[in-house]
This record gives C-alpha cells, sequence and structure tokens, in this order.
C-alpha cells in the first residue's frame, strides 16, 4: 500500500508492534519467552510485556508448556480461517476439489500466491492412507516447489526477478533452484507446458501434478494440484489419466471465474 502524504498521523505504532508480535511468533520454529519477543521486537522488556499481556488477554498468544514462553493462540487461527473462508475462489473450488479427490484417489488442494509464499486455501485429503501433509493454511516458499513455479508463472519477467532479488535461497532438493536464472528457467518450463509434475522437488518421496487457474482475463491467480506420497500414484498414469482429471478441475474453476479459454 503507497504511504499516504500524512503516514506518521494516520499509523499507529502500537498497533503495528502488536501485529509483529504475532508474525514473529508465527515464524518462529519454537515457542519464544518474553526476553526473545523483546530482542526481535527491538523493545524494552516491559514494552515487550504489555504487547504479549494484551495479546495473551484477547487469546492471540497462549503460554506454551515450557514455563514463561508463549506461541500463537487459538483466535489467530480463527482469523486465519475466516479469512480463507471470505476468499471467493475457495467457495467455488471445493465441491470440484472434493470431486477431484475421489476420482483420482489422491488428495487435492487450491493454492495461490500470497507474499513470496504458496498459500494452501483448500485441502481434500485422500480417503486412503494416502494423504498429503500439506493442509488449508499452509505455506511453503513459492521459489522451492513445483506449484510455486506454476503460480509464479503469472507474473511478469521483471517482477519474477525482483521477486528472485528477495529470496533467501535455501536447497531442499537437488531441484531447488539457487538462484534467479535457475528459478525463471522452470518457471518458462512449467509456464510453456502449462502443467507441472513433480517427483521428489520439494521433498524426497513425495510427488503432485499441478495446472494453473486463470480468470476471466486469462491470468494465473491459483493452482489446482495433486499431491501425495509417490505410493499413492499409479505413475504409468500420469498422462493419461492424472493429468487430462486435474485440467478439467482446473478449467471448471477457471470457467466459474469467468475464463474464456480452453
Amino acid at each position: 500500500m503507497t504511504k499516504a502524504s500524512n503516514h506518521d498521523v494516520y499509523f499507529v505504532p502500537g498497533l503495528h508492534r502488536g501485529l509483529r508480535v504475532l508474525e514473529i511468533l508465527g515464524a518462529s520454529e519454537a515457542p519464544m519467552s518474553l526476553s526473545d519477543i523483546a530482542r526481535a521486537m527491538e523493545l524494552s522488556r516491559s514494552s515487550a510485556f504489555r504487547l504479549v499481556y494484551t495479546l495473551r488477554q484477547m487469546g492471540f498468544i497462549r503460554e506454551a508448556e515450557q514455563a514463561n514462553t508463549f506461541t500463537l493462540g487459538a483466535r489467530v487461527l480463527n482469523l486465519g480461517f475466516a479469512y480463507l473462508n471470505q476468499q471467493p475462489i475457495a467457495d467455488i473450488a471445493r465441491p470440484i476439489l472434493a470431486q477431484l479427490r475421489d476420482e483420482t484417489g489422491v488428495s487435492t488442494h487450491l493454492s495461490v500466491l500470497e507474499g513470496d509464499d504458496v498459500l494452501y486455501l483448500v485441502s481434500h485429503q485422500a480417503r486412503s492412507g494416502y494423504v498429503s501433509n500439506m493442509r488449508t493454511g499452509t505455506r511453503t516458499q513459492a521459489y522451492a516447489s513445483a506449484i510455486g513455479w506454476c503460480l509464479l508463472g503469472g507474473i511478469t519477467e521483471p517482477e519474477l526477478q525482483e521477486f528472485a532479488d528477495r529470496q533467501t535461497w535455501q536447497r531442499f532438493t537437488e531441484h531447488t533452484p539457487m538462484d534467479a536464472a535457475s528459478l525463471l528457467a522452470r518457471v518458462l518450463e512449467v509456464r510453456t507446458a502449462g502443467f507441472v509434475v513433480s517427483r521428489g522437488f520439494r521433498e524426497p518421496g513425495g510427488s503432485s501434478v499441478a495446472v494453473p487457474v486463470r480468470d476471466n482475463t486469462g491470468s494465473v491467480v491459483a493452482c489446482v494440484n495433486l499431491s501425495g506420497p509417490d505410493s499413492g500414484f499409479d505413475f504409468d498414469q500420469i498422462d493419461s489419466f492424472y493429468l487430462p482429471k486435474i485440467q478439467e478441475a482446473a478449467l471448471q474453476i477457471s470457467r466459474a471465474l469467468g475464463y474464456p479459454g480452453s
């Protein structure tokens, strides 16, 4: 959002600090102490205490199992699901993805590009034991997954370069792009094919098939994918069965968004 000319008048520092506490706790792999939070916020311990106290009173933060440490509370989850449920594309996709799951026997998902991440808006887990480890609300780094490359196909090359410049590259598998040129090559490959089949691209032993969803302008706005452990797929049927099924599902969602193409 562009800053207003009188930004300092409108901006509420206390609200900003409170929301930053939630972001910091959400990004942490473990509960944090008050000192940890104060250090991350570059605030005094007393200032951090007031923020934590307020957020605890509202249910956005709770005490973790280890004494004097904190983690996110259930109220944050309520807000997250409220956001996901308010996305119109999610309502359109749910019954289509449920049918796709039943027809293929594989977990199905709808994802969007949210900042630099893949955000899973809808997930229908396989009814068999071959479930996916991705759930509604899961976030993953867009640069490091086939679904991310599918979604990044919807932005321009200058935007993709800006995206690449922001990344802190981390190798997850041998397929992970580690620089802008490698990422661009991956994205262009997926954009040209119109789909991507991943076998261990994000993590060993996991596979997926992903197809973009387009809106009335033809822009990529989401991605439908089948995913699960390798044991959940018959790889001899990728081209003859799984790909046509997921392409039809993606087209149904796209048509509901006004996409006129094929």
